[in-house]
């Protein structure tokens, strides 16, 4: 796509219903962790934007991009899940020290966890580094490359 053609795309307002019903079932968030967000549907992307009517006017973007529908099934992006992951009750994945190093690498690694196959948040002590993709004892970190950092394999996160 070219920059001018993104240009005429249009952010449409979409039912708040549909998207905190997909983060329920995937990661059984409650309703309420999404109260204050409105949210925007541009090309194949989802944004939560504050619960606010946006003017008519054209934008490049609003607010922070929460999900692509480029994929089945969607994916989060980390941002979003480092802002609403918090309130996940399953498809979470504990890593200790070694493991979110290699995460946060974006390296893949062979992981045992009581998830569903598909897209989960990885976390360490508690807070959440991002997403990854889990299959058949296999976490792959989705960290975007911009996002990652190399840790020495003697240094702790």
């Amino acid at each position: 796509m070219s920059p001018s053609s993104s240009r005429t795309e249009k952010f449409e307002a979409i039912d708040s219903a549909e998207v905190i019903a997909a983060w329920q079932s995937r990661f059984d968030m409650p309703g309420e962790a999404f109260i204050g967000f409105a949210f925007y549907r541009r090309a194949q992307n989802i944004w939560a934007f504050s619960d606010v009517d946006l003017p008519r006017l054209s934008y490049e973007a609003v607010g922070m991009r929460m999900m692509s529908l480029k994929e089945k099934p969607w994916k989060p992006t980390t941002c979003a899940l480092q802002v609403f992951g918090r309130h996940a009750r399953k498809n979470t994945v504990a890593l200790n020290s070694e493991q979110a190093r290699r995460f946060m690498s974006g390296e893949s690694q062979d992981l045992e966890a009581d998830v569903e196959a598909g897209f989960v948040i990885a976390l360490f002590q508690d807070q959440v580094l991002g997403c990854g993709l889990y299959s058949r004892g296999k976490l792959v970190s989705q960290l975007p490359k911009e996002r990652r950092i190399s840790v020495d394999t003697e240094g702790d996160l």
